[in-house]
């Protein structure tokens, strides 16, 4: 509970200020108009307005005009509660936009798309339909309410205490629905997330499929997940609408009770009829209001849910970088004693690096020897368990690497094509783009792109869907080299590609170690010849 206040109390600090102070005022001018329209009604009614037809008429006309003036200020209540959604949205996105990007390299890849997708959509929307029914309902309804009963109570203690009990019930019906139905809600969303991750897997399935393989096991599993989601949807549904069914009925018989009890009253002359009328039509605007709560008690309860699961992901470990001078231009970078293992293994990483500007070093050697987290632990991606650093013969902190990541190209096994056209992906992080574009085209990384396609209008699907692996190999590795680095990493680059590729970047790789420590990460034959040293792990 302390866990889930602290992070709802965290929310609430997003939403603005002046819009909360107008949508507080709205609401208490909508809670002083359904008060004062009951009470000129019991006036008329008590006066006895009926014996003049004009004050009558005007009385009623009065009550109509407020209820209209109500109605209006309810939506430009709800105008105003749009834009704070909008506000505490567009904040919250951005927070968590931002979180994600700052999280350790190691933390982000432990989680799936589908998760970040979640934290970006589904949880920010189930936060936001919590605190719309907060502004919209349950604050301004439930004061309403309580005054409404107040209000009757002052005009018939005997009738108030029936009221009360009828109230009683009806909160204690929609109370035992949203008991109820709690589990059910939450058991659907679990289905929810299954059913998308396994529709993101059976997308990627989809190769494998036409090759005649596995169709039975993923029809059946596609059965599977189906079945259980929909099966959570139609037991949520179905329990919506029992308990639903339950209210109203429990709301239209306290209605006919108190109107049979209090006209039982006012035939003993324990209340006068025009009372009667008046508290009659008060309940009926109480239960209206009631009947709004379960849905948004119901939102407000996944909002919670929601808070946490945000909250626990804004509380993952993120990079800290580095603060103060930044090394010069790096000549020689020297690490010692590097030690390393991935959490929950065994096997670990020991080994000693020496780079220097206007080299070529090739490394070498089988699957998981630890290639490619020397690489990562270069970059400032992940950070040793122990190991000395030395950058230009100076001892520095790990932390140096991450602040220098803008000045290191690499080219990783799995290097990202996102969605976008092909001139959107060749050319991201390039503060002057059109600058790039001119030199990428009027350059010899022009040779690499991908033939017969129109890069400025060409469109590629998911993760690089649409291209073959050497066009995409060639559009991540022409995005690299377009940047001006100090330290060129290249893992696995010659996979996928051609011939005259590998030429092409044999040439520019012997051109590139004048103004840059270059590492290849390799299996394949093909840059020996052009090695200042092989390593071999």
């Amino acid at each position: 509970k302390q866990e889930k206040t602290q992070s709802w109390f965290y929310f609430a600090r997003l939403i603005p200020a002046k819009q909360l102070t107008l949508t507080t005022l709205l609401g208490v001018t909508r809670i002083g108009i359904s008060l004062i329209w009951p009470y000129i009604l019991y006036r008329l009614v008590k006066n006895d307005a009926f014996s003049s037809a004009g004050a009558l008429y005007t009385g009623i006309a009065f009550v109509a005009l407020l209820i209209a003036i109500g109605g209006l200020i309810s939506f430009r209540q709800s105008v105003v509660n749009i834009k704070i959604l909008q506000t505490f949205s567009g904040a919250l996105i951005e927070q968590i936009w931002q979180k994600m990007n700052r999280l350790e390299w190691f933390a982000f890849n432990q989680r799936s798309r589908v998760y970040y997708n979640d934290m970006l959509m589904v949880e920010t929307w189930r936060l936001l339909g919590g605190i719309g029914a907060l502004l919209d309902t349950l604050i301004v309804n439930g004061i309403t309410v309580g005054v409404l009963t107040i209000f009757i109570a002052l005009i018939s203690p005997l009738m108030f205490i029936l009221c009360l009990a009828g109230l009683l019930l009806t909160f204690s019906a929609q109370f035992l629905s949203m008991v109820k139905l709690r589990p059910h809600l939450k058991h659907f969303h679990k289905a929810w997330r299954d059913q998308h991750h396994w529709v993101s897997r059976s997308v990627d399935q989809f190769d494998l499929i036409k090759l005649e393989r596995g169709y039975e096991e993923s029809l059946n599993l596609h059965r599977e997940n189906t079945g259980s989601f929909l099966t959570a949807n139609a037991i949520l549904l179905r329990e919506q609408a029992r308990w639903r069914t339950v209210n109203q009925l429990t709301g239209n018989t306290i209605r006919i009770g108190v109107l049979v009890i209090g006209l039982f009253w006012v035939q003993e002359q324990m209340v006068q009829i025009s009372e009667l009328l008046v508290i009659f039509l008060i309940v009926t605007v109480i239960q209206g209001n009631l009947t709004q709560t379960p849905g948004a008690l119901t939102g407000f309860m996944e909002s919670q849910e929601a808070s946490r699961i945000i909250s626990d992901f804004l509380s993952e470990p993120e990079e800290k970088p580095r603060a103060g001078p930044h090394p010069g231009a790096i000549s020689r970078i020297s690490i010692r004693d590097l030690t390393f293992s991935f959490p929950g293994t065994s096997v670990g990483l020991k080994t000693d690096i020496d780079l220097e500007k206007g080299k070529i070093y090739l490394w070498t050697g089988k699957n998981g020897t630890g290639k490619s987290t020397t690489a990562h632990l270069l970059l400032g991606l992940l950070t040793p368990d122990s190991g000395t650093l030395t950058i230009n013969n100076r001892e520095e902190s790990w932390d140096t690497l991450k602040a220098l990541r803008s000045r290191f190209s690499f080219l990783n096994q799995h290097s990202p094509v996102f969605m976008g056209t092909v001139r959107e992906n060749l050319i991201f992080g390039q503060p002057e783009k059109e600058l790039a574009w001119n030199r990428l085209t009027k350059g010899w990384l022009s040779n690499l792109l991908p033939a017969g396609m129109d890069v400025n209008t060409r469109r590629v699907g998911d993760r690089g869907e649409g291209l073959s692996g050497g066009e995409a190999k060639r559009i991540t590795l022409i995005r690299e080299m377009l940047r001006s680095s100090e330290v060129l990493v290249l893992d696995e680059p010659l996979n996928h590609l051609d011939q005259y590729a590998v030429d092409e970047i044999r040439r520019e790789v012997v051109r590139c170690k004048q103004e840059a420590i270059v590492i290849i990460i390799s299996h394949q034959q093909g840059f020996e010849d052009i090695a200042d040293e092989i390593r071999q792990f």
